[in-house]
């Protein structure tokens, strides 16, 4: 279904800048900048997608201003707010005009059939779906990292209905003919490509006004055809990104005032088709706001904002789900750290206790690939046992207790909570080699289970839903870390270098509800391994008070973190990956404290912070330990 063009009432230049200020504030706000995930988008498809085939002949040769796309003109088609909310643009191409834009669709689009429209009193060619790939792919170099959209097949499912005799050889060479669409996008190189399937066509104005009969065979044709499709499609071998469209409609119908409709039976224009149907043309004067429907079977400009921001949570949720890994290993670190903090107290002391209780806490706040957690806490239990036969030697087992929450309740579609608890235990060893000139030697290895509740909120037509999962994890861990301790006057320095390695694994995620808007994200395993460089020192202020501190560089050596994999949970046989999200793979750090000792008490205090790109930490901690 034909373009739409916003430029009636306000300059082009000005809405363009608004609406991209408007997109940036919330992708933002959403935690991730979804620009970053997809080079470019490329449509391929039917009335609707097309953005303004015929709008050189509506709006020139019929003199009709507000026309040119199969809906309520001049809102926009689908694919002009998705391209936006991606961060690029939707350039339709024109009959008879602009030849070098991305999107190809064309009203009246067959999935494999060229025909041509004599609607308008001349003869304009409508390539199939699959004569448009074809021509793409005979002029362009498919983009590794962009997003092609393939939707096609409703006018041959309206072909098949005319010619019921027919039908199943109609619907069985189109659905064969966009999956040959497909595969030719996937064989030269196109790794992420957008199909939705067919909605339910028997809830249209057109199939209700013919009755109940022609309701039923126009939902049992469309079934028929986007399962004929998918099956095609998966066969392929391709990376298709499903959107249940179908089910989509099934759902809005079921309660249209949640999503901000009042009609969903009628038609929101008076024109004959919504192709001519501009603001002055509508049957009441919100009708493009308040009706589903723009013509008999093409859907309104709210309709169509709704489909896209549908599809703009498909294709960024399983990034966004990508980066739980990350968060994961980098609260994984904090730990570490902290821990790495309570063995340079030991190795700076000059006695070693037969046995000493010690205790951490920690007060954090984190800023981890653009998702914040404030008042993150995590507690650190330990006790410490000093070797007999070795005045140096010192081990030790803790246990962790970590919580972490990354919440932004004010997110219209994204990760709005993500809530990380971990309860863990390890053992550590640290010893001073006198034969080695004083090198200080420490590592340790741990084990960490996690449990992780995350909540994902998507708006669609100005309803908000909230979607909950959870998965039980693992984290394994592994440190060593040697420095050289030096003695300048009073204060202590130790140049260190230190490793890493860790790994993660989030069991699967699925949100419960049953619609096709509900997801399931498959087991994600993440394998990393950190290099640092250091320098701690420690200072004695007075018999019993130290002050003492750590700046020091990590960079990440290996990462074998793939895309996360994602289901709908209407079509849970397909499962599709999208961009990663870059995270840090470096970071600066450093920590300063102050530590005093009471008889056999002892009490720090200090604070850490790291910075990298986008992840970000501050951490106040208190201590405590004791002999006994």
């Amino acid at each position: 279904m034909p373009r739409n063009i916003s430029h009636a009432i306000v300059n082009p230049t000005t809405l363009k800048t608004l609406t991209k200020s408007m997109l940036a504030i919330s992708l933002s706000m959403a935690g991730l900048a979804h620009a970053e995930l997809y080079s470019s988008v490329t449509f391929f498809g039917d009335s609707l997608t097309d953005g303004g085939y015929f709008s050189p002949i509506t709006q020139g040769k019929l003199g009709i201003k507000e026309s040119g796309q199969f809906t309520t003109n001049p809102d926009n088609v689908w694919a002009t707010s998705f391209a936006e909310q991606l961060g690029t643009t939707a350039v339709p191409i024109v009959y008879l005009g602009n030849q070098a834009g991305n999107n190809y669709a064309i009203g009246g689009a067959r999935a494999g059939k060229d025909i041509v429209n004599t609607d308008f009193g001349v003869n304009v060619p409508v390539a199939s779906v699959n004569t448009q790939v074809n021509g793409y792919l005979a002029n362009k170099k498919v983009d590794s990292n962009g997003m092609y959209v393939v939707w096609g097949g409703a006018n041959d499912l309206l072909a098949a209905a005319a010619n019921p005799a027919n039908a199943i050889n109609t619907i069985s060479s189109a659905a064969g003919s966009q999956v040959a669409a497909i595969k030719a996008l996937k064989d030269n190189g196109a790794n992420y490509i957008l199909v939705p399937n067919i909605p339910d066509i028997g809830l249209t104005p057109t199939a209700i006004a013919a009755g109940a009969g022609f309701q039923s065979s126009g939902t049992m044709l469309a079934n028929l055809y986007n399962q004929t499709m998918y099956s095609g499609a998966v066969a392929t071998g391709a990376n298709i990104i499903p959107l249940d469209t179908f089910s989509l409609l099934q759902q809005v119908a079921a309660n249209p005032k949640a999503y901000g409709f009042t009609n969903m039976t009628q038609k929101a224009c008076n024109t004959s088709s919504s192709l001519l149907c501009g603001s002055s043309n509508l049957v009441v004067p919100d009708a493009n706001e308040s009706y589903f429907f723009a013509d008999g079977i093409h859907p309104s400009g709210r309709a169509h904002q709704m489909i896209a921001d549908y599809a703009s949570a498909v294709v960024t949720a399983p990034s966004l789900i990508g980066v739980l890994p990350h968060i994961a290993t980098t609260a994984g670190l904090a730990t570490s750290e902290r821990l790495q903090s309570h063995i340079n107290q030991i190795q700076s002391s000059e006695q070693k206790p037969a046995r000493k209780l010690w205790a951490t806490g920690d007060f954090e706040n984190q800023d981890i690939a653009g998702f914040e957690g404030d008042s993150n806490t995590q507690v650190l239990l330990g006790v410490d046992f000093a070797h007999p036969n070795s005045a140096h030697a010192v081990t030790g087992l803790y246990g962790n207790i970590t919580q972490k929450d990354f919440e932004n309740s004010g997110v219209r579609t994204g990760l709005s909570n993500i809530d990380l608890e971990e309860v863990g235990f390890g053992v550590y060893h640290s010893n001073t080699l006198d034969k080695l000139g004083g090198v200080q030697l420490n590592g340790a290895v741990g084990f960490g289970n996690l449990d992780v509740d995350v909540t994902r909120a998507v708006t669609l037509g100005g309803n908000k839903q909230e979607f909950n999962s959870n998965a039980d994890g693992k984290r394994y861990y592994a440190n060593l870390q040697a420095g050289y301790p030096m003695q300048l006057s009073s204060l202590a320095i130790t140049p260190y270098i230190g490793a890493t390695a860790s790994r993660v694994r989030l069991d699967a995620l699925k949100e419960q509800e049953m619609s096709g808007i509900a997801m399931q994200f498959d087991e994600q395993k993440y394998t990393t391994t950190y290099g640092k460089l250091g320098v701690k020192a420690n200072h004695n202020l007075a018999d019993s008070l130290n002050v003492f501190g750590d700046v020091h560089y990590q960079k990440q050596l290996s990462d074998n973190r793939e895309a996360a994999s994602a289901r709908l949970n209407t079509i849970a046989n397909i499962s599709f990956d999208t961009p990663m999200v870059q995270t840090d793979d470096d970071n600066f750090g450093m920590t300063l404290g102050v530590s005093k000792s009471f008889g056999q008490l002892n009490a720090n205090a200090g604070v850490t912070h790291s910075q990298g790109d986008d992840d970000k930490s501050t951490s106040l901690f208190v201590g405590l330990s004791s002999t006994y």
